[in-house]
């Protein structure tokens, strides 16, 4: 064998020692972000995502009811101070 065949069995010894911690590296982020056993990273964030679209929604209802209200005690208000 000579030199440049070693130079090459060499670097496809450290590209394949690369590629192993590489794929540890992705089974372990591949397990935060999945879960392992557990909700995951994923599952977290999307229960988030939901909550927020839900407090948004409550928020409005809530601001309507409120504007209602109000728009009702002004109408009644009018209302009685201009009766003689």
């Amino acid at each position: 064998m000579n030199s440049f065949e070693k130079e090459v069995i060499d670097r496809l010894a450290r590209i394949e020692e690369n590629i192993d911690g590489l794929q540890g590296k992705l089974t372990n982020d591949y397990k935060v972000l999945h879960g392992n056993g557990q909700p995951g990273l994923v599952d977290r964030v999307t229960a988030l995502e939901t909550s927020q679209k839900s407090k948004d929604t409550h928020a409005g209802f809530f601001a309507g009811i409120i504007g209602f209200i109000v728009n009702a005690a002004l109408a009644i208000y009018a209302a009685l101070k201009n009766q003689p």
